[in-house]
């Protein structure tokens, strides 16, 4: 069962507990309560609120770097009931990779050659002949 406390997040509960520890700092002064606790609760007060600062500090520096991941499949298919083909994409460059119950190999993907008509294909018979896959 969720109550309004689990669903509050920790940065918010922490400064209620600061709140709180300030509140009661001001209630102990005015009911004229000694030096020493009221230094410690000025103190305990200081304390978290350096640690929220810390804590939320902590929390925006990470915000500004962009969060990819360094290995995705982009498609998979399976050939066989014990072989497969899949394209995996690893920092920006992507990859087929073919694997199976013993043997996984790996080829680079590359870019599809596009011709615009069969006058220009002498522009494009330098390209590279694929490679079959053994």
């Amino acid at each position: 069962m969720k109550t309004w406390w689990t669903c509050v997040s920790p940065r918010i509960r922490l400064l209620l507990a600061l709140g709180l520890v300030l509140g009661l700092a001001g209630v102990a002064q005015w009911r004229e309560a000694s030096v020493t606790s009221l230094a410690r609760a000025l103190l305990g007060g200081l304390a978290l609120a350096v640690l929220g600062g810390w804590l939320m500090y902590r929390g925006r520096a990470g915000a500004g770097f962009p969060r990819t991941e360094p290995l995705r499949v982009v498609s998979r298919t399976g050939l066989s009931q014990r072989c497969g083909l899949a394209l995996v994409e690893v920092e920006g460059s992507r990859y087929f990779v073919v694997f199976g119950d013993s043997f996984a190999e790996i080829r680079p993907a590359r870019a599809p050659v596009r011709v615009k008509s069969r006058s220009r294909r002498r522009a494009v018979a330098g390209a590279p002949v694929e490679e079959p896959l053994s």
